[in-house]
């Protein structure tokens, strides 16, 4: 049996991904194992990186809201527990973020709009609530807003399922269970 979540042997490690490790050992003292799993490719690392680094007309903070209702909805604790600390980061209180991983922001109707339809879409990936759009719309986001709020649910599928596959051990205080 194939042992999934080990991580790939720095030694063996191509050139671009020994300065992401140098990178991100510098700048945050180590290199998240999330991260240092995606080393497992030639590519993969230096491909999420240079996307989830795109720009975005989302704020930091809204970017947080999505991306914790999202990986509550996917259970993926890793995610959960990175962005638990990246949230408070920015801001969020820790009431605010259990209520952003039940999909709501009672204390931000503009997030609440925001947080509603990234869950419906995670949920319904064939169909579409014009309800919720029409709320999104209503709270004062616009189409780009909307492309750019698909782009963080896809970035953060492919993080949650990563971390699910690989068995990702969690370098981050953990992130309480809801449920």
């Amino acid at each position: 049996m194939v042992t999934i979540n080990s991580f790939p042997n720095e030694a063996g490690l191509n050139k671009k991904n020994k300065s992401y490790l140098e990178y991100f050992n510098k700048r945050l003292g180590r290199t998240p194992n999330l991260l240092v799993t995606m080393m497992h490719s030639d590519q993969a690392l230096s491909t999420y990186y240079t996307f989830h680094s795109r720009k975005t007309s989302l704020s930091k903070r809204e970017i947080e809201a999505i991306t914790l209702t999202v990986s509550q909805h996917n259970g993926a604790m890793y995610c959960l527990s990175a962005h638990t600390m990246i949230a408070k980061l920015n801001g969020f209180s820790d009431e605010n973020i259990l209520e952003l991983r039940r999909a709501s922001a009672s204390f931000d109707s503009k997030l609440e709009a925001l947080v509603k339809l990234a869950v419906y879409l995670a949920r319904h990936t064939n169909s579409i609530d014009n309800s919720l759009l029409d709320n999104f719309f209503a709270a004062g986001y616009t189409k780009e807003h909307l492309i750019d709020m698909l782009q963080v649910i896809g970035d953060t599928v492919i993080t949650n399922i990563t971390g699910r596959v690989f068995q990702i051990p969690i370098d981050y205080p953990p992130a309480k269970e809801l449920w």
